[in-house]
């Protein structure tokens, strides 16, 4: 374990892999620095990339940041029109021998010793309706005219949006990562800035003699459960508009990099895959090649640098657009945050750069020393058929990010155990598994499927039971149980397992109407956590009242599911059941009843649930049960 390193003492740069265990690499973090390359002006510019190529050269790591601007610096037409910088230096480097190597545990640690023992927080707060809608729109009109004229095929126009941070950056930084898992974030700490940035993209990473790159360009929003996900996701592959825009960003990266490469050996791999985050996809594809003889890290800026992904094309067309109708400085968003490690007797030379979006830039207020002040960019590529509208509101979707809830949660299944088995076993197994892989946790199906097997050891046969499976992120499993003591589900689909009348608790037989409505967009209401605070309170007031259930409608006013069951209404002996689109769990025991009897899946409103002969509520464990309304409702 790394012991000598401390996230209090800056300065500091840590870049990290963040993704779940089991996909994650290492994370690096540098410390304790020889020397900080720092460029505060353009005139400083020549002199850091000199020093950055000695560095490495005598063997030092080197890792921190490239603003954007500095890219006006490689391009003798741009640098007499970029002359703007943000509040942040233009160049922040540390040049050090201390680079630690963190697996995911030692990075928990380090983050664990640096509470000190306090309950420390930090929040952001970001208003994303204060942006200027009107000011967005009349720039991009302005972008699609330099397109008609033939200018550029495209810009990619971005815009900063203000961002405050009450108590420690370093918590909500912990916070993001757990929202927002991402292979090239970052958290640098310079004792005046703080750097977080939750990047997905790399820019370009040399490992020995090989070159990748890896541009992203085009997103969809993610879906709700895993067939709408998969679905959204094909939609990406196949959308012309997302596959024009990546294209033209590949073509790019390829021309840039056949400047620093050996002849003949650029190649694209992947061109149009998809990767899934948390609030979106995104499509990506790899540019590899051989790298030139003798290259230096300044070579490769000059060449690559900024990314063509966050530019447009032509580059240096769309970057003196970018100059003229963005109203200020990207600083160290769209620019780079990386490292260059040398070449050493057991590792060959290291080079890896991200590209900064999804980036706070973060100082402390002299006025307010609790508090950080700062910003955020957010931006998308503009094409000739860009919809201004739906340009905004990509945007918008890519700053989510902040928004989303943290998401402590763990997988549930709550399944029977009866004559010597469990019940509908296979579909519990699918489900989780299905909920799994849509929110990136890790899981392996026997061994889910031995922990479930173990904890039967003790069981009775003849007696049933609840058991309440719970998979974690890293996919580990636990399994609690309750014997039953009222009726239970069978196995056979209608029926009930009849339970000795000494042991019989009668349950009541209504259900009562939650006060609350729900949201159909609501990703959890499609997946069995235990994020479910709003079941579980309505629930316990329902029970408390004397009611079986409690029935929840959507804010659309369709009738959706109970906190523990699926819905079914009779009328005219026809079952009805409402779809999952309404904002409802894929029941197992709804799931199974419909592929074996005829069941109309429809949306239901409140009068449908007055006027039905017959209501219903089932799942998995309970079975089947006739219930009424309660009279209160």
């Amino acid at each position: 374990m790394v012991t000598k390193c401390d996230l209090r003492n800056a300065p500091f740069v840590l870049l990290d892999d963040g993704r779940a265990r089991h996909l994650a690499g290492y994370s690096l973090l540098f410390h304790n620095p020889d020397h900080i390359i720092c460029a505060d002006d353009f005139a400083a510019v020549p002199e850091a990339l000199a020093k950055l190529d000695q560095a490495v050269a005598g063997g030092l790591h080197v890792a921190g940041w490239i603003s954007y601007e500095v890219g006006a610096y490689f391009e003798q037409k741009l640098s007499p029109q970029i002359t703007r910088k943000a509040d942040e230096p233009l160049i922040w480097l540390m040049a050090t021998k201390h680079r630690e190597k963190l697996t995911s545990a030692e990075l928990e640690e380090l983050f664990h010793n640096a509470q000190r023992g306090n309950k420390r927080t930090g929040i952001a707060n970001i208003d994303l309706a204060a942006t200027s809608k009107p000011a967005y729109l009349k720039a991009i009109e302005a972008v699609k005219n330099y397109i008609n004229a033939g200018d550029v095929y495209q810009v990619n126009h971005t815009f900063p949006v203000p961002i405050n941070v009450e108590g420690d950056p370093l918590v909500l930084y912990q916070t993001l990562r757990q929202k927002q898992p991402v292979a090239y974030g970052a958290y640098i700490d310079t004792g005046t800035e703080r750097i977080l940035s939750l990047s997905p993209e790399l820019f370009i990473e040399k490992s020995g003699g090989r070159l990748k790159a890896k541009p992203m360009k085009g997103t969809a929003a993610r879906g709700r459960n895993s067939s709408e996900d998969e679905a959204a996701s094909d939609f990406l592959k196949q959308d012309p508009k997302s596959k024009a825009e990546n294209l033209m960003i590949v073509d790019l990266i390829r021309n840039d990099l056949s400047k620093i490469s050996t002849p003949g050996t650029v190649q694209v791999e992947n061109l149009f895959q998809t990767e899934r985050y948390p609030t979106l996809h995104q499509m990506t594809s790899t540019v590899v090649s051989k790298a030139a003889a003798g290259l230096t890290p300044s070579t490769m800026l000059k060449a690559m640098f900024p990314c063509g992904s966050v530019t447009g094309a032509p580059k240096i067309r769309a970057m003196e657009i970018i100059n003229e109708l963005e109203d200020t400085p990207r600083g160290v968003y769209c620019g780079t945050i990386g490292h260059f490690s040398p070449q050493t007797d057991r590792a060959p030379e290291a080079w890896s750069l991200n590209v900064p979006i999804r980036t706070l830039t973060l100082k402390k207020p002299p006025t307010q020393p609790p508090h950080f002040s700062g910003r955020i960019n957010i931006g998308a590529g503009i094409v000739a058929d860009s919809d201004a509208n739906a340009e905004y509101d990509e945007c918008l979707l890519k700053a989510s990010f902040l928004k989303v809830p943290t998401q402590h949660f763990d997988l549930i299944e709550t399944i029977l155990w009866s004559k010597g088995r469990y019940q509908l076993c296979d579909r519990h197994i699918e489900r989780v598994a299905g909920s799994a892989d849509f929110f990136g946790f890790a899981f392996d199906a026997e061994s889910v499927r031995q922990c479930l097997a173990e904890h039967t050891e003790a069981f009775e046969n003849q007696r049933p039971y609840r058991c309440r499976l719970l998979v974690a992120r890293d996919g580990s499993c636990t399994v609690t149980s309750a014997r039953l003591t009222d009726q239970a589900y069978d196995g056979q689909l209608g029926r009930q397992l009849p339970i000795p009348s000494t042991d019989l608790v009668r349950l009541p037989q209504t259900v009562s109407l939650a006060k609350e409505v729900t949201d159909p967009t609501d990703i959890f209401l499609h997946h069995k956590t235990t994020h479910r605070s709003l079941y579980n309170n309505t629930l316990k007031q329902a029970q408390a009242a004397g009611n079986l259930d409690a029935l929840f409608f959507n804010k659309h006013g369709f009738l959706t599911e109970g906190a523990i069951s699926s819905i079914f209404l009779v009328k005219n002996g026809v079952w009805t059941t409402p779809p999952t689109e309404d904002g409802l769990l894929p029941g197992i025991f709804r799931a199974a009843f419909i592929q074996r009897h005829s069941v109309s899946i429809a949306s239901c409103r409140k009068a449908d649930l007055l006027d039905a002969d017959a209501l219903y509520i089932a799942n998995a464990v309970r079975g089947l049960r006739q219930v009424t309304l309660s009279q209160k409702d």
